[in-house]
Formats: structure tokens, C-alpha cells, sequence
């Protein structure tokens, strides 16, 4: 069955889209082979390139405008493959952030991909510390106060923009007295595009998590650091504990007896610092 060949625009993985090209245009043409994309690149000697970008290969800027050629890509999709590109390659978090933004510029079908005030939510900590802070406080319009009570630091402009942002996505609203409130309404995370938001709002919290260690001592804070050695069944049990213990933690939130009268941001990472190599059994 002939596959229909895939936008650009959908795409926040330029290898996925790289995979997907090369499968839709093969259903329609057998030839169109991984060795053929080598060739008509000006490869004609190389018949693994392709394959080798697909796992994970740096791919130059002469080899990102040879990929517009072959795909023969409009002005706006060229534009968009070599931020996306870029993006991909990154590896400095303000790189990516950055180039992050231009790629919703960019986007010509962002109703497929999210929101504008949801992006918003995601590229700033703060959003949801004061989503969380309005548990704890009875708040009406004093940006200036609410802005004091934020760690690390933001300014009353920040403060205000938050609680306008958090009233239009329906985060919070007023209750019978008219101080605002946490509804029970969240962000959905489903798509890729929004997953890479998250990258982008777990830094900014990381940066927070930095600032209070660092500049604040005096505050009530828990930091812990293990660095450990595991099999991949162990791993694959930890993950398991860890998800586990969210839950735990959800639930202990949920169901605290007492009213709130703190925020805290709790951060779990669980991250590989070694590169595993691959066995000789290992296909």
C-alpha cells in the first residue's frame, strides 16, 4: 500500500521525518532505497550515510541544504528543516530554547501542534510555582506581594502576566469570595511537540533548583545525590519504584489534611552518566 509522504511541519525530530520520507516514498517507488538518498546526494561511494544519520549522525549544514534539494522543499519548509535540524543537534539548553521558539514561528499548522498560552506555561518555571502558591494564599490582586513570595525571585510584571496567563488557560478561577484558586484542570503532554516543552520547562526548573542551593541556605530544602551502578532488570525495577513513589506523592498532596501553606518544588532525575556499549550478542 502506497504511503502518503509526510509534512515537514509535523515533525519536531528531523531523523523521524528522515525514516518516514524514506519508507513513504519507497511504497510508492521500490527503488527509493537508502543507497538511492546516498546517491542522488552526491554520495555515490557511501551507501551508509543515510543510515548513519538516522542513528544519530551529525549532519552538517552542506548535507542539511542537500536534503532540502532532494526533498525539494518550499522556501518555508527549507526553513523550518534547517532550524529543526539545528535544534535537534543542540546541545547548550539556551541553544535549544532558543531555537525551540523559531521552530513554532515557523510552523505553519501550530493548531496541530499547541497552543500559544501553552507554550507560554511551559517556558517558565514561575507559572507553576504561583499556580501552586494560590493554594496557600488568599489572593486577589496584590502582583506585588505574590511576586516577594516566589523563589528565586521574579518581578510584579511577572507575577501579574502569570495569574492573566493561568485565568486564560483555566488553571485557576475565583471562588465564592473571589480570591483565586487552583481548579482541577491540567496540561496535556500527549503530543511530541509538547514533549519537547517539557525538556525546555524540566531546565528552567533545574535553574531554579540551582538558585536555591545556592543563594538561599537559611530555607527548609532536602538535596540528595546517589550515584549508582545497576543491571537493566534493576533499572527497569527502580523506574518502576520510582513511578510508584509520584504516585505516592500525588496522592500525599491529595489528600493532606491540613490546609496548604507552603510550596515546594520536588525534582527526580534518573539519568545514565556512562555510555553502555552494546554485547557482542546484541543485534
Amino acid at each position: 500500500m502506497e504511503k502518503k509522504v509526510p509534512s515537514i511541519f509535523d515533525y519536531n525530530d528531523f531523523r523521524k521525518f528522515l525514516k518516514e520520507y524514506q519508507t513513504a516514498k519507497r511504497s510508492q517507488d521500490r527503488r527509493f532505497t537508502k543507497s538511492t538518498i546516498c546517491k542522488l546526494m552526491g554520495l555515490p561511494n557511501s551507501r551508509s550515510y543515510f543510515n548513519d544519520v538516522l542513528n544519530g549522525k551529525h549532519v552538517s549544514e552542506t548535507y542539511i541544504e542537500r536534503f532540502i534539494t532532494l526533498f525539494g522543499f518550499d522556501a518555508d519548509e527549507a526553513r523550518f528543516f534547517r532550524v529543526l535540524v539545528r535544534f535537534n543537534q543542540a546541545d547548550i539548553p539556551s541553544d535549544r530554547e532558543l531555537l525551540f521558539e523559531q521552530l513554532i514561528s515557523l510552523n505553519k499548522t501550530p493548531k496541530k501542534i499547541l497552543s500559544k498560552d501553552v507554550y507560554e506555561y511551559y517556558t517558565e518555571w514561575h507559572h507553576s510555582a504561583i499556580r501552586a502558591t494560590m493554594e496557600t494564599i488568599d489572593f486577589k490582586a496584590d502582583y506585588a506581594g505574590l511576586a516577594k513570595r516566589i523563589f528565586p525571585a521574579i518581578t510584579e510584571k511577572k507575577a501579574k502576566e502569570s495569574i492573566t496567563l493561568l485565568k486564560r488557560l483555566g488553571l485557576i478561577t475565583p471562588d465564592k469570595e473571589g480570591y483565586l484558586k487552583v481548579t482541577d484542570k491540567s496540561i496535556s503532554a500527549g503530543s511530541d511537540i509538547e514533549k519537547e516543552l517539557l525538556i525546555q520547562y524540566h531546565l528552567k526548573c533545574l535553574d531554579a533548583a540551582k538558585a536555591t542551593l545556592i543563594t538561599n541556605r537559611t530555607m527548609h530544602q532536602a538535596y540528595s545525590t546517589n550515584m549508582i551502578s545497576i543491571s537493566k532488570e534493576g533499572y527497569e525495577r527502580l523506574k518502576k519504584r520510582l513511578h510508584k513513589f509520584k504516585s505516592e506523592v500525588r496522592s500525599l498532596t491529595h489528600k493532606d489534611e491540613h490546609p496548604a501553606d507552603r510550596v515546594y518544588q520536588l525534582n527526580i532525575q534518573l539519568f545514565p552518566n556512562t555510555k553502555q556499549e552494546k554485547k557482542n550478542d546484541q543485534k
